[in-house]
């Protein structure tokens, strides 16, 4: 099994192969990068994230290179346990550095861009720009964010 990491190894394709070649079942949780620049955190405040998925094999590659499944997973919004989209609903969560420590986008964005982003997001959600632009979200209790299951065996 691999949780939100494959896009981290030096090769996914042979990792994901080897998972396949040493056990009956593999699953993969992954989200589809394509997507990426969907996520209003990346559209609004953190262009840079949009680059950092387009290396790699997409997630449809990789899902064929075993064999998988993919079934979309729905994040709800009120999801405790921290990835780069679980706190879609609840926007301020990203201004907490703990928050955003648990989660390997921020520390490839860099500081610069981080600074900037939630400084930008800090000033959208004082003024109240953030609910007024995302209203739809917020009447959602969960959201297809690109968020997929792989499972092969």
């Amino acid at each position: 099994m691999a949780v939100l990491s494959d896009h981290h190894w030096p090769d996914p394709i042979a990792g994901l192969a080897e998972m396949r070649r040493v056990a009956r079942r593999v699953v993969v949780l992954q989200w589809d990068a394509s997507r990426v620049h969907e996520f209003w955190l990346v559209r609004d405040h953190l262009a840079e994230a949009v680059a950092l998925d387009r290396r790699g094999p997409s997630l449809a590659e990789r899902a064929a290179s075993i064999g998988a499944s993919m079934t979309p997973v729905p994040v709800p919004w009120h999801r405790v346990d921290g990835f780069f989209h679980a706190y879609w609903r609840r926007p301020a969560a990203y201004l907490d550095e703990a928050v955003r420590r648990c989660t390997s986008v921020w520390a490839q964005v860099g500081p610069e861009a981080e600074r900037r982003a939630v400084a930008s997001l800090r000033a959208e959600l004082e003024s109240g720009a953030w609910p007024e632009r995302n209203r739809e979200l917020l009447e959602l209790a969960e959201a297809e964010l690109g968020l997929r299951l792989l499972a092969a065996g």
